[in-house]
């Protein structure tokens, strides 16, 4: 009997103890330790093997035997990724798509295990094989330089690729997840990579470290209230308001985002938090007069948490008028306006107009914004040199993945394989042998 008591003790106090809140920082970690399991998908090593196939392709340095055994590959893969001639690249057959396949499978274990950081930058790669007979003999980038280029390197590709159905959001996630805000000087770079870093976390779902990301952002704009944005004011299509405008903009975008990575988390406070975020947003959306889809629906959600019926009304019937809105998600508008106008009281915020459709529409309207940006025409007005010929390089990637993905499997392969036989005897069968 005793120990049946002392058994029920423990089983209560770890009941006790394990149902605790955990703190910001367990979190904190939990997220951080989700992410690097995320990295760690079929998606995302053969884009990482096509990377370092082009930044190794220039080292001089040896790295490791098992590195030089692999050498001559990742030279011929780069040769493929950087047609020299870019108004014409070369043209790949399936054969050699399947090559490609088999080599990334001989190299798969090292690459996931090697860092594409330790190679020389894709400016690197570019100009030697593009540049000038003067610009070849550059010396590559290093220490805190190399840093800081490989960086802006890895920021502009995530943000390139997120809308991407070729790459799509893991590899846009593992290039955010190589990038160091704290390796950038002050500038406008800067706050643009915490807030792009943070919505990736958060459109992920990893509500934690986007938070963190937000808040360091909010501190250092509101000690950098000064700073000029004129990437900003590109990129929101703000080029009508003044510097002053365009920060009270981004300061209450950082803050709406990082209410809404508060209202998905599960403890009390974090709602509490959400609703201060909220309300800075509005007063930040006032002050330079936003209106759209965004303000319209913090201000419904706001309206319904203190009850307001008739102005809540008026912020839906405002959203319902969005063509960032589905057809399905105007009926559950109608459905909400309808639903308040028979309530007396209480709140819908659980039911039809919840905090999911709410993120949703933020979230739309975060990838309307981005899908408009040229950013060919944005590093070409930075002039970065070779923009055009690393939008080649991209598409040859973009390509080469979307093959790989095809027929690059067992299935895949079966599917195409009488386009194989038609195209010649023994060419089926030769490809079989190749993949296995």
């Amino acid at each position: 009997m005793k120990k049946i008591i002392v058994i029920l003790f423990l089983t209560y106090l770890f009941i006790g103890c394990s149902s605790e809140e955990k703190t910001d920082e367990e979190l904190l970690k939990l997220d951080k330790i989700a992410l690097t399991k995320s990295l760690d998908s079929y998606k995302v090593a053969p884009y990482k093997f096509l990377k370092i196939g082009i930044r190794s392709s220039i080292t001089k340095d040896t790295i490791s035997k098992e590195f030089q055994s692999f050498k001559t590959t990742l030279n011929k893969l780069s040769a493929n990724l950087m047609s020299h001639d870019i108004k014409e690249p070369k043209k790949l057959s399936w054969l050699d798509y399947i090559s490609i396949y088999r080599d990334y499978k001989k190299m798969e274990n090292f690459i996931m295990k090697t860092d594409e950081d330790r190679f020389p930058t894709i400016s690197d790669a570019l100009n030697v094989v593009y540049g000038d007979s003067i610009k070849k003999q550059r010396p590559y980038f290093k220490g805190k330089t190399k840093e800081v280029v490989q960086n802006l390197e890895h920021t502009v590709l995530s943000a390139i690729v997120i809308l991407s159905k070729d790459f799509g959001k893991e590899i846009s996630l593992y290039e955010c997840s190589k990038t160091n805000p704290d390796l950038l000087p002050d500038s406008e770079i800067k706050t643009m990579l915490h807030y792009f870093r943070a919505f990736l976390f958060f459109e992920k779902g990893l509500y934690y470290l986007s938070e963190e990301e937000f808040s360091r952002n909010i501190d250092w704009l509101n000690k950098n209230k000064g700073i000029d944005l004129p990437y900003t004011r590109t990129m929101f299509e703000w080029g009508s308001l003044t510097n002053e405008q365009t920060h009270t903009g981004i300061h209450g975008l950082n803050h709406l985002f990082r209410g809404f990575d508060r209202l998905m988390m599960e403890r009390k406070i974090d709602e509490e938090r959400a609703l201060q975020d909220f309300e800075a947003f509005i007063k930040d959306a006032n002050a330079m007069g936003l209106q759209n889809e965004i303000t319209w629906s913090i201000e419904t959600y706001l309206y319904l948490k203190n009850d307001k019926k008739e102005k809540a009304i008026a912020s839906l019937t405002k959203l319902k008028s969005s063509s960032l809105l589905s057809s399905k998600e105007k009926e559950k508008i109608d459905e909400s306006i309808a639903y308040l106008k028979k309530r007396e009281s209480g709140s819908i915020l659980n039911s039809i107009y919840d905090k999911y459709f709410l993120s949703k529409i933020a979230t739309k309207y975060m990838f309307s914004v981005l899908a408009k940006v040229d950013w060919k025409k944005l590093l070409k007005e930075q002039n970065v040199p070779h923009t055009d010929e690393m939008f080649v390089v991209i598409d040859n990637v973009k390509y080469t993945l979307d093959n790989l993905n095809k027929y690059m499997t067992k299935e895949g392969l079966m599917q195409a394989g009488e386009d194989l036989k038609n195209k010649g005897k023994g060419l089926f069968e030769k490809a079989k042998e190749m993949v296995k």
